[in-house]
């Protein structure tokens, strides 16, 4: 079965990005695209949730499996086939726009970007929230269009994985893990030891890999925590400062509120002022 849908040119032409066509394939054993290097004038996005399938990398055959994707840019090669006894089933989108490269971070521009996006069932959301826009498009659904192509590019460049020498899926799992105990507990005192022993892992290479995807080292998060559960308190509360400070986890009020300052340029009573007023 091959789903294909096309779209107009959009009246907004600055949008970050727009589908130029997308489309849903399953139960397709012959589906099989060999295009050459600028062939085509868009970006090329494959989700494979279903049976598996192949891309040919120079003189290298990659299985994609249910879990994986890809990205091409306009400047790669591309060759890339269903296998014919499990063959996959793929949504795919080429799209276009004016902010896709910095959006993109680069990924897919030079070579073709493998990831996993395995267990962030939103992909298949929001690839299926634009397929339903194609079963009766209306010009006057050109911005949800173009705001759910961002959403998903946004997630993908977000929490994928890159197949290509990432961690696991597993371990980025554990990651989430810990990071959300961490935020539901961040008043409590905790070391990164403690944190580290959480998900059975050494406090170096915890730490390591949470920054390395989290974005931020573990102590970092921890503080962001306590600052945003501050937030809460500051706005919902009459509570003093002091009293928040030791609420949210600081021993301290006078470092709570130079680490508030640091992360929102103005002190806890001023944030409150300001949002009560």
């Amino acid at each position: 079965m091959r789903l294909n849908y096309f779209m107009p040119k959009p009246q907004n032409e600055h949008y970050v990005c727009f589908p130029e066509s997308f489309g849903h394939y399953y139960e397709e054993p012959a589906h099989r695209e060999v295009r050459e290097g600028g062939q085509l004038t868009t970006y090329n996005l494959h989700i494979v949730s279903k049976g598996k399938g192949y891309l040919k990398l120079g003189g290298e055959i990659v299985e994609m499996q249910a879990g994986s994707g890809f990205l091409y840019g306009q400047a790669c090669e591309q060759s890339y086939y269903a296998d014919e006894e499990d063959p996959w089933e793929v949504r795919w989108v080429h799209f276009w726009g004016a902010g896709v490269e910095s959006l993109l971070q680069g990924k897919g521009e030079d070579k073709v970007w493998l990831f996993s996006w395995q267990g962030n069932e939103q992909i298949i959301e929001l690839m299926d929230d634009m397929l339903a826009c194609g079963e009766s498009f209306a010009q006057k659904k050109e911005p949800h269009l173009s705001a759910v192509l961002y959403e998903l590019l946004a997630e993908l460049v977000q929490h994928a994985e890159n197949l290509q020498g990432a961690p696991v899926f597993e371990m980025r799992e554990k990651m989430l893990k810990a990071s959300e105990w961490i935020r539901v507990n961040c008043q409590q005192t905790m070391t990164l030891k403690e944190m580290a022993a959480m998900i059975g892992l050494s406090p170096f290479y915890f730490s390591r890999q949470f920054h390395h995807m989290i974005g931020k080292a573990p102590s970092e998060f921890l503080l962001e925590s306590r600052i945003l559960k501050s937030k809460q308190l500051l706005v919902g509360t009459d509570m003093t400062v002091k009293e928040i400070a030791e609420r949210v986890g600081f021993s301290q009020s006078s470092y709570y509120i130079k680490r508030f300052r640091l992360s929102e340029g103005m002190t806890p009573e001023q944030f409150r002022l300001m949002r009560k007023s």
